[in-house]
């Protein structure tokens, strides 16, 4: 079966994408603890996709979501006015005894991880636990740098990634290119080949082989260079005008997603 994991659905800004025939999903998982979002989600109406009013961990848990219902919404305390009135009380299921539940190795699983800092305990669980080879291309987007003291995590994750010398893995900043999140979510999945009817994971590892060592072999190191730079110039105090000029700049020199 072919099947599309979102974990950190939202308000279904990818789940609005991936939806649609030509990636032939049979069926599609939405991961999304906060309550805030599932209305929305319900919205979009669909036979193949279930949701789910939880996420995933590298435990069974409840903890509290801070600033629930936004795009930054997160179970790390990110900034001091996340107050006692910003947050919602939500649950987490441990990721590996989810897909030891749910995924079969004759699966073609594709997976979204867009969850604010989550994504190390989910991938690390995984990854522990024998789970993360069944599957064929998961999208990771390094929320951990926005919290300055956990950011190191990416590198530690970068390096069990590697070691495993699977490349069933990429990066947002290498692969999600587009002018609307939609765009950006469509070109990952040309990218990695799963724009037709084949549900067969070693058949499309086998045609797709070179895209995926790629991919998987990206550092982000630049990324990560820019984000630090950033900080030390005070990035986030520039007058806008600055800004949209900087962001024209890094368009011209195709460094930016927005192509």
């Amino acid at each position: 079966m072919k099947i599309f994991l979102d974990v950190g659905s939202h308000k279904g800004e990818t789940l609005k994408e991936v939806i649609k025939s030509k990636y032939n999903f049979e069926k599609i998982y939405c991961f999304e603890p906060s309550k805030k979002c599932i209305k929305d989600l319900t919205k979009i109406g669909d036979k193949r996709v279930k949701i789910l009013n939880y996420g995933l961990s590298d435990k069974n848990q409840v903890l509290k979501l801070y600033n629930s219902g936004t795009l930054g919404a997160s179970i790390i305390h990110r900034h001091l006015s996340d107050n006692n009135n910003s947050f919602e009380k939500v649950k987490l299921v441990k990721a590996s005894q989810w897909f030891k539940k749910n995924i079969k190795i004759q699966d073609l699983v594709i997976v979204k991880l867009n969850c604010e800092g989550s994504e190390c305990d989910i991938l690390e669980d995984l990854l522990d636990f024998d789970q993360f080879s069944y599957i064929y291309n998961v999208l990771i987007t390094f929320d951990i740098r926005e919290f300055p003291k956990l950011s190191f995590r990416e590198i530690e994750i970068r390096k069990k990634l590697k070691k495993t010398k699977l490349n069933n893995f990429c990066f947002s900043d290498n692969i999600m290119k587009g002018k609307s999140h939609q765009n950006r979510i469509n070109y990952w999945l040309k990218e990695i080949g799963v724009i037709n009817k084949i549900n067969n994971k070693i058949t499309l590892e086998k045609l797709n082989q070179k895209k995926l060592f790629y991919y998987s072999n990206k550092s982000g190191f630049f990324f990560r260079l820019e984000i630090y730079f950033k900080k030390i110039i005070l990035y986030q105090y520039f007058p806008i005008f600055i800004k949209n000029y900087l962001k024209k700049i890094k368009k011209m020199s195709f460094l930016s997603r927005e192509i």
